[in-house]
């Protein structure tokens, strides 16, 4: 994978995890949501800019994902996407305020470690290349 292609990953993998702190701000803003208020929430849901900006951000990295499909192994490539799984988690905590036990910490860490083996996997080196 040519460092192009990795960075266009990159920004795919930040337009979904910046659209999934859209859409946590966004349902903080909402509240609960249930079956007695669900048309209620709904049609608040409608005019909640972060939710659009989530799900534009979301359909960015939809497409940023498509280019790097066309230019990579899906075997290499898919795994690679669960550094977003990381970001969301590290977010959660510092900007959600979330609490990260321990155990959530180690599985972190393996998917950390899955990221290095997937990335070293390629005998090109999946970042490298030109």
């Amino acid at each position: 994978m040519s460092r192009k292609v990795f960075l266009v990953l990159i920004a795919a993998i930040l337009c979904g995890v910046i659209g999934q702190f859209s859409l946590k701000a966004a349902a903080n803003n909402l509240g609960p949501i249930g079956a007695a208020n669900l048309v209620e929430k709904a049609i608040a849901m409608a005019n909640q800019p972060l939710i659009w900006l989530g799900l534009v951000l979301y359909g960015f990295g939809a497409f940023g994902f498509i280019i790097v499909l066309s230019h990579a192994n899906i075997s290499i490539v898919s795994p690679l996407l669960s550094i977003s799984y990381i970001c969301v988690v590290l977010g959660g905590k510092f900007i959600f305020n979330e609490p990260l036990p321990p155990l959530r910490l180690i599985g972190v860490s393996f998917i950390m470690a899955g990221v290095v083996f997937v990335l070293n996997s390629s005998p090109n080196n999946a970042a490298g290349g030109g």
